[in-house]
């Protein structure tokens, strides 16, 4: 069977870069992951774990009062506010 090179030229170089188009937002993704893992809190956040009514919740143990808390008052995500109540808790 015969292919005509014009044919087999194009449709290669578009599987190139389709491929490679792909393989490039994998990286962004891994790069996002990894700043999101390595959430450091600021003195700002730590202010909020010393009110009394965040550390109320943390020694009761109700963490998703405590995780509410700690959202609306300094606007940090729900993955990096979690990580915060939890290593407070942890104490």
């Amino acid at each position: 069977m015969y292919v005509p090179l014009w044919i087999i030229v194009p449709s290669g170089l578009l599987l190139f870069f389709l491929l490679a188009r792909a393989l490039r937002g994998r990286g962004r993704d891994m790069i996002e992951t990894q700043r999101a893992s390595s959430f450091e809190p600021g003195s700002d956040h730590l202010t909020v774990l010393a009110q009394p009514d965040v550390q109320a919740a943390i020694a009761a143990r109700r963490k998703i009062e405590a995780i509410k808390l700690v959202r609306e008052r300094t606007g940090l995500g729900l993955r990096e506010a979690k990580l915060l109540v939890e290593r407070q808790s942890r104490r």
